[in-house]
């Protein structure tokens, strides 16, 4: 995912690499055993990444940082045939969940970011967790107005430095702040969710 609007840059699958600073950011703010953590999370000992990604080039982001910071191996999906996912073509939209994953997290195609948090709420338990690396403008237009009513929003980790998806061009930052979004499985619906600028 990338909000640039350079038609060029633009990758037809919709797959941009995740940096892997963003995601272990994102973890260090979330461990109960870090440093210093801002909201700790538990993700339990089931997790999915349904939009693996990966390639010839570059590794699984979340699996292979998860994995480094011990939370032992994730189960990987993807659409793409040539992602490194486990099960690869897999239409993750198309799939029946009967809550069996304890945290379903991953970078989705921002096209279908709102039908990808309710179908991860339908694979994760009773308070399993979803998080969904969005652009922070996620918040925002008309459209998905009514979803911020409905979803259980748990907390927001806003990164504070813009990532770039693309990997042989470092230097390239984004134009627009990004953030996990934690979803809560059964939340209260009344409960204020958290902010937290890391």
């Amino acid at each position: 995912m990338s909000s640039t609007a350079r038609k060029a840059d633009r990758n037809p699958d919709d797959y941009y690499v995740t940096p892997h600073w963003i995601v272990e950011q994102f973890l260090a703010a979330t461990m109960a055993d870090a440093h210093k953590p801002k909201c700790p999370l538990i993700f339990g000992d089931k997790i999915l990444d349904p939009s693996a990604g990966g390639c010839d080039k570059y590794p699984m982001s979340y699996p292979t940082v998860l994995k480094l910071m011990g939370l032992g191996e994730v189960e990987t999906w993807d659409i793409r045939e040539d992602s490194r996912a486990n099960k690869t073509g897999i239409d993750f939209l198309q799939t029946q969940g009967n809550g069996e994953y304890s945290t379903v997290i991953t970078n989705p195609p921002f096209s279908l970011s709102e039908q990808f948090v309710y179908k991860a709420l339908e694979h994760v338990d009773d308070f399993g967790l979803v998080i969904m690396l969005q652009r922070l403008n996620w918040l925002g237009t008309k459209k998905r107005f009514s979803m911020w009513h409905t979803l259980p929003l748990h907390s927001v980790f806003v990164h504070h430095k813009r990532p770039g998806f693309n990997p042989e061009k470092p230097s390239k930052k984004d134009s627009i702040e990004y953030a996990h979004f934690v979803f809560c499985k059964n939340q209260h619906k009344h409960t204020i969710p958290n902010l937290f600028v890391i």
